[in-house]
């Protein structure tokens, strides 16, 4: 069974891998077939950690609150 660490950890992965090659295509319709890709992994994933990560930080974790808030402002930028 996979942890759920591994499975957010994967999930940026794919996400990290849809942009590269959005970035690095020149073909229009491949930019789009990623795009498209890029941004149903986004949704998926940020529903995920929004109804099952977050809550258990802020309810199990001293700290919690802080560290999903971080997390939240983290996922509102695209490293360069």
């Amino acid at each position: 069974m996979s942890r759920l660490i591994d499975t957010i950890k994967q999930g940026h992965r794919e996400l990290e891998s849809y942009y590269d090659r959005i970035t690095e295509s020149q073909d229009k319709d491949e930019q789009t077939c990623y795009q498209n890709q890029f941004t149903w992994e986004l949704a998926r994933h940020s529903i995920g950690e929004e109804l099952v990560v977050y809550p258990a930080f802020e309810r199990l974790l001293a700290d919690g609150k802080s560290m999903a808030d971080k997390d939240r402002r983290e996922h509102q930028t695209v490293p360069p």
